[in-house]
């Protein structure tokens, strides 16, 4: 009777566990994370090799002609010779460096 007790109350405890977290490796963001990048004017995306959730923010000079890196608050797009439309830009892709040399770079 006594073994059956310690039984039912190990049984018991191990129900008391906090639940596991619904995102352990962290591919969707927080309500919190959600309403500030939607509050500051950005939309979450899936994006990167993981297709996590991203806060995806337009950039001010977003299409604006460049030659160099300094002149856009993102990147400046070697093939459009345009600032990028969003941060954070991913993929693969050329861009123009602080000299206007072409650049490649591979962001997840």
């Amino acid at each position: 009777m006594c073994k059956a007790l310690w039984m039912i109350a190990l049984v018991a405890l191990g129900a008391c566990r906090p639940e596991a977290a619904e995102d352990p490796q962290g591919l969707t963001l927080t309500e919190t994370a959600r309403a500030e990048c939607q509050a500051g004017g950005g939309s979450v995306g899936r994006g990167g090799l993981m297709e996590r959730e991203i806060c995806f923010t337009p950039t001010p000079d977003a299409g604006k002609s460049c030659s160099r890196a300094s002149e856009c608050s993102g990147h400046c797009l070697a093939e459009t010779r345009t600032c990028s439309t969003l941060e954070p830009n991913l993929g693969c892709f050329d861009f123009l460096d602080d000299k206007g040399q072409v650049q490649g770079i591979c962001v997840d």
